[in-house]
């Protein structure tokens, strides 16, 4: 009876011991841990999906839309559910027209990822692709369907290296960016980059149920986990441009397939009217095809490079307005004095020739300027020197980069300090000869051009450009710019920038307008040595023309820059005269339209 009771006992405390245990990892389970293991079991059939938002639209100073979204269908994955990277990639290279290779280098990129957040890996697939995996969507784990937003570009290859591109973005952007996440678009190039900031708006957020291979079962879970809060989608912000797309759209047809660059610009405000870069490309191509962190393979026609601000070229002749400006400034010479051109110039018995082989005869500043004469400025430059020129290539900002929101270069005013750090050599006389006709070491953009010649037109001011329209009342002076340029010197240049375009000889006769008056300056520079013949294309001089209108009360400049043009006078001065008339047939139309609408 003893041995039964005993037996009872130690059974009854294994069962109260057994649920005590019972209960205590209930309580563990269920209180201590219950809020992890929620999170946890919801993970498994929750899945945070975020919404991209609309990029801002863009405009141009007029209020025409440049740049603005339209629907699209995207592919886009659950990297947890990457079990298969291999099997997914070949499954889908049969339905979409993308390599298979290129998709399982994507795909192997964002299974690294394992976040729970969508990524996108395929834009604006088309309505026979959206078909074909709707229809196979059961065998391609982890993906699923987008309506999402595509970028569209109404003038096309005319606007699109300003504006740039969007893409998905790559590991690098993700550690830079903190707001960026893993399959997130954002600007990659142009505008589109300058401002992304903006223009991106922020992603929204909701939760989605999912089955145990990743398909979105539910998007209706808001109400059965309060808890798991959504996010609204805002919509990236509007940004308006000083371009004017209609003068933008004529500066671009106005190259033709030449390859080069065009900046137009108010010269009281610096507002950048118009910036062409050609060759161009497709931008909408750009952003569908690219995945992140691949280069595009540069070819003769098409370029990323924005060439009005990251093209590098010898300015020519255009420099002499410069170089023009220092004799005036410096007392080297005077304007009255005249010196014998034959049609070349020996400095330490070596020969410098004119572009007019048979010579200019006598000239002084203003007809050398008009005429462009090389050996007026080599002979002269020879008593200002190197140390004289070279503040005054400072003055003018170039070699230097303007401050506009957009990628630049600086190019290159050389001085002997430049020379002996960057070549371990000395000066020699004739490289500043070459320099004062824009020849040599120096380089300069298109743009920082047309600020010099816009510091003619307003009377002195070298203005920062703008590319964003803004209602900011501030100076347009370009930082570090310094003073107002000498009244009397700036006048004189007008005078003779005028007589280059109107005059009879003015090597600039080809942009002479019949609507306005026309000033401006011509530049051919070599690409290679005079010695070096070829009629190979890549090898012909580049052709300039800088100018502005109208010339007694001046608006608008205008730079063109003709790759491998030749002539400057030929290949470039009638492009400038087309644009600058276009700006004020549009400026009448559009001023005869205020007077017609307020009637």
């Amino acid at each position: 009876m003893g041995f039964l009771k005993h037996r009872f006992t130690i059974a009854s405390s294994l069962i109260v011991l057994f649920f005590l245990v019972f209960s205590a990892r209930l309580f563990y389970l269920q209180i201590y841990k219950g809020e992890e293991y929620r999170n946890f079991s919801e993970r498994n059939i929750l899945r945070a999906l975020e919404l991209p938002a609309p990029r801002g639209r863009i405009f141009d100073r007029n209020g025409e839309k440049i740049l603005y979204n339209k629907p699209s269908f995207n592919i886009r994955i659950f990297p947890r559910e990457v079990t298969d990277a291999e099997g997914l990639a070949e499954k889908l290279a049969e339905i979409i027209n993308i390599p298979e290779k290129e998709l399982l280098k994507k795909l192997r990129e964002i299974a690294d990822l394992k976040s729970f957040y969508p990524v996108t890996i395929a834009k604006d697939i088309s309505r026979e692709e959206l078909l074909l995996v709707e229809r196979n969507k059961e065998t391609l784990e982890g993906i699923f369907l987008e309506v999402g937003h595509k970028r569209f570009y109404p003038h096309g290859e005319a606007a699109a290296v300003l504006l740039g591109y969007t893409g998905i973005a790559n590991a690098q952007e993700v550690r830079t960016y903190g707001r960026i996440k893993a399959g997130n678009e954002l600007g990659k190039m142009g505008v589109e980059k300058a401002f992304d900031s903006e223009l991106r708006g922020t992603n929204g957020l909701e939760y989605v149920m999912v089955n145990a291979h990743g398909k979105v079962i539910s998007d209706s879970v808001a109400a059965l986990l309060p808890a798991r809060k959504s996010r609204k989608i805002v919509q990236g912000k509007d940004i308006h441009l000083t371009i004017d797309a209609q003068l933008q759209k004529t500066a671009y047809d106005a190259l033709g397939k030449e390859k080069g660059a065009i900046v137009a610009m108010d010269v009281r405000s610096g507002e950048v009217l118009a910036m062409v870069s050609r060759p161009s490309y497709r931008p909408e191509q750009i952003s569908r095809k690219l995945p992140p962190g691949k280069k595009i393979e540069k070819k003769e026609s098409f370029s990323l490079l924005n060439r009005s601000t990251q093209g590098t070229y010898p300015p020519g002749s255009v420099l002499k307005i410069i170089t023009a400006f220092a004799l005036l400034e410096e007392k080297t010479a005077d304007p009255k004095s005249s010196v014998h051109c034959p049609g070349y110039y020996l400095i330490n018995n070596k020969r410098f020739n004119c572009w007019r082989e048979e010579g200019h005869g006598h000239m002084d500043l203003y007809k050398a300027i008009v005429e462009s004469c090389d050996v007026y400025f080599y002979k002269l430059s020879l008593k200002l020197g190197v140390d004289g020129l070279y503040p005054y290539l400072k003055k003018f900002r170039l070699g230097e980069r303007t401050g506009i929101a957009l990628p630049e270069k600086r190019g290159v005013s050389p001085s002997k300090t430049w020379k002996r750090k960057h070549l371990k050599e000395p000066w020699y006389p004739g490289e500043t000869a070459i320099l004062a006709i824009g020849q040599g070491y120096v380089t300069t953009t298109p743009l920082q051009v047309n600020i010099m010649t816009s510091a003619i037109a307003n009377g002195g001011l070298i203005v920062k450009p703008k590319i964003r329209k803004t209602d900011e009342k501030k100076s347009p002076r370009i930082a570090g710019a310094g003073k107002r340029l000498d009244a009397k010197s700036v006048s004189f240049l007008k005078k003779a920038l005028y007589g280059a375009v109107n005059e009879h000889r003015g090597t600039g006769i080809y942009a002479r307008s019949n609507i306005t008056s026309v000033s401006g300056k011509t530049g051919t520079a070599q690409v290679v040595s005079a010695k070096f013949e070829s009629t190979k294309k890549r090898f012909q001089d580049h052709a300039w023309f800088t100018s502005y209108a109208p010339s007694d009360s001046p608006e608008i400049s205008v730079t063109v820059l003709v790759e491998n043009g030749g002539s400057g006078s030929v290949a470039a001065a009638p492009i400038a005269k087309k644009i600058i008339e276009t700006y004020f047939r549009l400026k009448k139309e559009r001023g005869e339209a205020r007077v017609a609408k307020s009637e």
